[in-house]
């Protein structure tokens, strides 16, 4: 994560199209493949006078509720005087529902230290379980031990999928170190799947992601690794005019990890299909982020990786799990001065209802965060600046980055997570530490305004920000987050912003397909107004977002069409949806 800039400028019972109201979490666990319905309204105790004062000035507002719905935990293993480089990149996050209640639970990876490691502090990966009290409150126990996910590694990214088609969500742990597959196993624990599914690479993996990449009806796993290092590497130092500081190491000199293609072969085993596949590139990536997503329209998954002082990369798929590497040749390589970023997190969404999906990277210190945006004509180019993110990402040194509708206007929203990973505030100089973390107000699809220090307590304090996840926490039709930190504890941003219209939230079932359609894509008419929309597969920074998909209704009372693109590049279209707070769609029950 050290900055280009910074060194050389300083089956058949499925028939049925289930329609669900869920408003809270359920007290008993559904089958898979079932709905439920749950006649309640959710009423979440939140505070809003303090939020009424500055109601005008933002048209987002959070309040941050970890501490009293119970998850507490900070993040162990950084900083330390020895700066090792494994202590900066912060844990990830997922937001997934692993028990089938239909309220979404919360996984934490935790990091770790040479010198005290995390299993010697009694520090652990938490694994925090909604109990299902809504509507009367939203709260969470740690459960971790009980479900088998209690361990001690330096924790890094995380990846939800149902890779087995059973109907519970499964987990996937990148770490500096051996990964690990824990399979769901639908009572509420998690079994170690690492060693039979042959996917414990051994590696530096930052971040992974889940999808069916060659149509064939299973979810497969794509990893992205970062660097060669180890403990027995000299330290690193920066000089600041006569003062000579130790520093974490970055990524410049150091040997890229290759990223790694695991084929789901729907036997309970992954092969490793990286070099046939394309994947292996010549001089590796060092990869931070990735999102799988049809950025092409063309049916196919593509895989979109953020890498670190290298170029990024962009691999289209061809077919039959062959990829071809063309993020230069369409524009997303480098950043708009033609140069390598220490790109970290990745957004995706149609910002301005075009039809086309967009891309938005986040980078270090002293350079703009890229905005990549889609051309008709294909490829993209960068418009920071005309979108109003150049300036304001400058001072900044961001990570976990999330799209997202919060006020339900129908024009996707930016959150961005910010802080550094030196601490030179004792030094004389302009670099923040800890920073504020930003929200942009998409206005109509031309320009970001920055709207965070109007958004809620939580902006208004500054953090290490890191992996950021999102998806409704509390079942009220909009999307909140869940921000993870360093040093301080993670945050549960609750989103109480005033709604500019209604919404509708949907989950899809495949059965011909794989079960989860994950990184597929949507398209939404609700009165005329047509909206792209991406079931998340990966994106943000070592996090797993809700796969739910909100989407923004205004005032319609119906949704006209909504097609849905299947990973085996089949189309299928539902027509007039009534507005209500859920729908369940099931793969061929539509048209």
């Amino acid at each position: 994560m050290v900055p280009f800039t910074m060194y050389h400028r300083l089956p058949v019972l499925l028939f049925l199209l289930c329609i669900t109201h869920i408003s809270g979490c359920e007290q008993t666990k559904s089958e898979p493949g079932q709905s439920s319905v749950s006649q309640a309204t959710p009423v979440i105790k939140v505070d809003r006078s303090s939020t009424q004062a500055t109601a005008k000035a933002s048209p987002f507002q959070f309040v941050d509720i970890a501490h009293q719905s119970g998850i507490d935990f900070t993040y162990y293993g950084n900083p330390s005087p020895q700066h090792y480089m494994v202590e900066q990149n912060g844990g990830g996050v997922a937001l997934f529902d692993y028990d089938g209640d239909h309220c979404l639970d919360v996984f934490l990876s935790n990091g770790s230290h040479f010198d005290r490691p995390a299993e010697e502090a009694g520090e652990v990966h938490r694994l925090f379980r909604s109990t299902g009290k809504l509507p009367q409150e939203l709260q969470f126990e740690n459960v971790a031990a009980a479900a088998g996910v209690e361990r001690s590694d330096f924790g890094m990214g995380v990846a939800c999928g149902d890779y087995n088609n059973d109907g519970f969500v499964d987990l996937y742990l990148c770490t500096y170190g051996k990964n690990y597959f824990w399979e769901n196993n639908g009572d509420g624990t998690f079994s170690d799947i690492t060693d039979t599914t042959l996917t414990g690479d051994d590696h530096w993996g930052a971040s992974a992601a889940f999808g069916d990449l060659d149509g064939d009806g299973d979810l497969d796993l794509y990893v992205a690794n970062y660097v060669e290092y180890s403990r027995e590497d000299p330290p690193c130092y920066l000089t600041i005019g006569s003062q000579r500081v130790k520093i974490s190491c970055g990524p410049i000199g150091r040997i890229a990890e290759q990223d790694l293609l695991f084929e789901n072969r729907g036997d309970g085993r992954f092969v490793d299909r990286s070099e046939s596949a394309g994947i292996i590139q010549p001089t590796g990536g060092k990869g931070l982020a990735v999102q799988i997503v049809d950025l092409n329209r063309d049916g196919l998954l593509d895989i979109f990786v953020a890498n670190d002082t290298s170029d990024n990369f962009l691999f289209i798929n061809q077919g039959n799990l062959k990829f071809e590497e063309q993020a230069l040749v369409l524009g997303v390589a480098v950043g708009d001065q033609g140069e390598p970023q220490s790109s970290m997190g990745i957004a995706c969404a149609d910002f301005n209802r075009n039809g086309l999906l967009d891309l938005f990277v986040t980078n270090f210190e002293n350079a703009a965060n890229d905005f990549y945006e889609q051309l008709e004509v294909g490829g993209y180019v960068t418009t920071n600046s005309r979108l109003g993110l150049d300036t304001t990402s400058r001072p900044m040194l961001a990570f976990g980055t999330i799209f997202a509708d919060f006020n339900l206007d129908q024009w996707p929203d930016l959150f961005v997570a910010n802080g550094h990973i030196w601490d030179l505030s004792g030094l004389g100089t302009e670099h923040e530490y800890e920073m504020t973390q930003q929200l942009f107000y998409n206005q109509q699809g031309k320009r970001f305004q920055d709207v965070s220090q109007n958004a809620g307590p939580y902006f208004q304090s500054k953090f290490l920000g890191r992996a950021t996840a999102a998806g409704d926490i509390d079942n009220d039709g909009d999307a909140d987050l869940l921000a993870t930190h360093e040093i301080k504890p993670a945050a549960l941003l609750q989103n109480v912003s005033p709604p500019q219209g209604k919404s509708v939230r949907l989950r899809f079932i495949g059965v011909q397909g794989a079960r989860e359609p994950l990184g597929c894509t949507l398209k939404v008419v609700t009165d005329d107004v047509e909206q792209i929309l991406v079931i998340p597969a990966g994106g943000s920074y070592q996090a797993s977002s809700d796969p739910r998909v909100i989407v923004p209704a205004g005032n319609a009372t119906s949704i006209q069409s909504l097609v849905l693109t299947w990973p085996d590049g089949s189309r299928e279209e539902w027509k007039d949806l009534p507005i209500q707070r859920e729908w369940t769609l099931i793969q061929g029950t539509g048209q």
